[in-house]
């Protein structure tokens, strides 16, 4: 036990054991270790950030370098080959128009040569003398007003009538203001009264011989004449029967609805319903309003003197300086002299008249402000089209609006006395010679006027103390019932409109519970109106176009594919000539099966599917109707001529970026493509050109952000047509070399009409 004990008093003190929780205690060597070493590696750091970042410096700086002399090296080759680019797609271009004027000359001399040795009688709707010979002789002829002779004969003359308007598309402005040509226009509207002067004696000639004509079922003259362009439809009261209430010509699925009181009276209907329209084009609103001429300014020999003088002056600094210091001290001095003689001459004699400030001082005319001008003239060209302000808010504008579907004209008309058999006499009374029509309701009618001849909108009904006020007055609304054509393609419901002859143009207001039965493509209306009736569609209904693409299928031979806001359309050109088709993704229209696979050229093509609803072609004016990115004119049409270069083997299509990039430049996709069957989405290439230069750019359709790099190994060009051919393989170039001038026509003229870089 002392043994242990004295061990334990030999032993050294246990250490004190660390408070939980505290790190030991470190000395202030340790500290002073721990903060060098903290300050050496954060030196090291900042040094490794700054060796980082002056080499990425320097690598960005080589990059910009290897970048701006790349650039600059193709920028050098630009203006190397510039001048020579734009000589020969000149050349081109203008061999191409040399022998397709050619063409035209050769083919209109041998049109007038064949109109001349035509030997069937028919005039020459050009020469004044056989056009009007053939209008007289007509006009006079009493003994052939039967309706089928008169039908037959107004064939010709709506060939006639087609055949001038021809001959006036295609005279330029200064031919059609020389004086043996302004009576072109007339001659169409006089072929244009001529048909409707003789359906007029013709159906009066119907009219005598009503009851000679009488259905043997219900007693009434009940009868139908057509022709390819115009059904005669007549039905005339002859029995008088007050329980009639309304009738439908049998195969035409057209009728109307008479108030009561004329169930009684001796009237008869008419309704003419053509294909034609020969009203439109005497609205104010149907053509482009032209600007006016600029007024002239008359300059006094003073000032041309002053001018002259000005002129051999040199055009320096200094001298104009001193020049507008020296015409200031004059302006001053003679402004101070012209005062005191001013005061003067008002004691002694009377005021002239006060002169406008800018009619004393000059107007100048900078540099700045002319180049200005000139940048601005097609974005100022929208007031060439204004319409007037005080224009009634009922009446159609034509600009914005198209007559589809023809005319129908509903006219109700005085049936004349009939013969009567008295005995073994037939005892017919003499009547007018001239054909009567009932006007409805009449003149003194106003109050009827005031509340019926607002407009109403689409689809309301008429209302029943409106209905019951209106035959307290004795004429009520008369119901109409049409059948549009089975030919015409109605994207919206369409509208009613009258035309009135006093302001010679379309209304909006007079019809009433306007329904469209679009299964049974039949319209419905009431009205108090009388005369021609037509449906109108906006006119840029399809546009702006969703998307479109240019895709070649061989030699001269072409698809452009357009979607359309509400249709898809193709049009495949081969040649000289095209015709529409229906894409094969949509569900076919059976109102356009009248048009597909027919071909023309592009002019009859436009116009035919204008006429059938399917207006894809923007006028000048369009852009007031349609929200678009408006494009350099020049660089736009341009552009339209050199993919009709190529467009034999080299495919284009829409771009996403054409909007973003402004009016300057044009921005499309592109790429080569010698099969028929459409190209891979990664074969496609984004190109843009404006005025001076094309090049293929870097970015992609799929891209998020715009760019304007160009594409690594590529090279500007003055033009797309020389870019293109850069792009392109031998075939492909060889395939161009042999593209026929007449298919580039073509091609040429459907994309200048549709305007893919402008309204898509």
């Amino acid at each position: 036990m002392d043994f242990l004990y004295q061990n334990c008093l030999n032993m050294p003190p246990k250490p004190k054991s660390p408070v939980k929780g505290k790190k030991p205690k470190q000395s202030k060597a340790e500290k002073e270790k721990q903060k060098k070493e903290e300050a050496e590696r954060k030196l090291r750091e900042e040094e490794e950030a700054r060796l980082k970042a002056e080499q990425e410096e320097k690598e960005h700086q080589e990059k910009e370098r290897l970048e701006n002399e790349e650039r600059a090296r193709i920028e050098a080759e630009e203006k190397e080959q510039h001048t020579a680019e734009v000589t020969e797609l000149s050349n081109i271009l203008h061999g191409n128009a040399t022998a397709l004027q050619n063409v035209l000359e050769e083919r209109r001399s041998k049109a007038k040569w064949d109109r001349y040795m035509l030997c069937n009688g028919t005039p020459d709707p050009t020469v004044p003398g056989e056009i009007n010979t053939y209008i007289n002789l007509w006009k006079e002829d009493k003994d052939r007003n039967h309706i089928d002779y008169v039908l037959d004969e107004s064939k010709l003359t709506l060939l006639l009538i087609e055949e001038v308007d021809e001959h006036i598309k295609s005279l330029t402005d200064e031919e059609l203001l020389n004086p043996n040509n302004k009576f072109l226009q007339d001659t169409v509207t006089d072929l244009e009264a001529l048909i409707s002067h003789k359906l007029d004696e013709a159906s009066l000639q119907l009219l005598k011989k009503a009851s000679d004509l009488a259905d043997t079922e219900t007693g009434n003259l009940q009868i139908v004449h057509s022709s390819p362009q115009i059904t005669l439809m007549m039905w005339g009261n002859l029995t008088k029967n007050p329980r009639f209430k309304a009738f439908e010509f049998e195969g035409e699925k057209q009728g109307f609805e008479l108030p009561k009181h004329f169930a009684l009276s001796d009237v008869a209907v008419r309704m003419i319903k053509t294909k034609y329209d020969h009203y439109s084009h005497h609205c104010k609103t149907y053509h482009l309003k032209k600007k006016k001429a600029p007024p002239i300014v008359e300059v006094k020999e003073e000032e041309k003197i002053e001018d002259d003088s000005k002129e051999g002056a040199p055009d320096t600094e200094e001298n104009t300086e001193g020049l507008e210091e020296n015409e200031n001290i004059n302006k001053e001095e003679n402004n101070e002299v012209n005062e005191e003689e001013n005061k003067e001459k008002e004691s002694a004699t009377p005021a002239p008249e006060a002169t406008s400030q800018e009619e004393e001082e000059p107007k100048t005319n900078q540099e700045g402000d002319a180049v200005e001008e000139e940048k601005k003239e097609e974005e100022e060209d929208e007031d060439e089209y204004d319409e007037d302000e005080e224009e009634d808010e009922d009446v159609v504008i034509l600009r914005a609006y198209q007559v589809l579907g023809g005319v129908m004209t509903f006219e109700i008309l005085d049936l004349p006395p009939q013969p009567k058999t008295v005995k073994n006499w037939i005892m017919t009374q003499v009547a007018s010679d001239e054909l009567k029509f009932v006007q409805y309701p009449s003149n003194s009618d106003s109050k009827l006027n005031a509340t019926l001849s607002g407009t109403l909108p689409m689809g309301q009904t008429l209302d029943p103390k409106a209905m019951a006020g209106a035959e307290m007055l004795g004429a009520p609304p008369i119901g109409v019932t049409l059948r549009l054509p089975d030919d015409v393609l109605y994207s919206e419901e369409p509208q009613v409109a009258y035309w009135c002859p006093e302001g010679k143009h379309w209304r909006l207001d007079g019809s009433i519970d306007i329904k469209y039965d679009e299964e049974n493509n039949l319209l419905s209306f009431k009205t108090i109106k009388s005369g021609p009736f037509a449906c109108i569609q906006d006119r840029h209904i399809n546009m702006p176009f969703q998307s479109w693409e240019l895709q070649p299928l061989g030699l001269n031979h072409a698809k452009l594919t357009i979607i359309a806001a509400i249709i898809e359309a193709e049009i495949e050109i081969k040649g000289e000539v095209c015709c529409f088709h229906q894409t094969p993704d949509t569900d076919p229209k059976p109102q356009l099966e009248f048009l597909q696979n027919k071909w023309m050229s592009p002019q009859k093509l436009i116009e035919a599917m204008f006429n059938v609803g399917i207006n894809l072609f923007p006028e000048p004016d369009s852009k007031k109707y349609v929200s678009v990115q408006e494009k350099d004119s020049e660089n736009e049409v341009s552009t339209y001529r050199q993919m009709a270069l190529t467009a034999s083997y080299f495919a284009y299509s829409y771009s996403k970026w054409n909007t973003d990039v402004g009016r300057d430049r044009v921005i499309l996709q592109g790429c080569e493509n010698l099969s028929k069957t459409p190209p891979a989405d990664d074969q496609w290439s984004v190109l843009m050109i404006s005025n001076y230069r094309a090049m293929k750019l870097r970015i992609t359709e799929d891209d998020q952000d715009f760019s304007e790099d160009f594409a690594e190994g590529t090279q500007f060009h003055a033009d797309l047509y020389h870019m293109v051919c850069d792009l392109s393989t031998d075939a492909g170039r060889e395939r161009m070399r042999q593209s026929d001038f007449m298919f580039v026509n073509a091609v040429s003229q459907l994309l200048e009409a549709t305007r893919l870089l402008t309204y898509a």
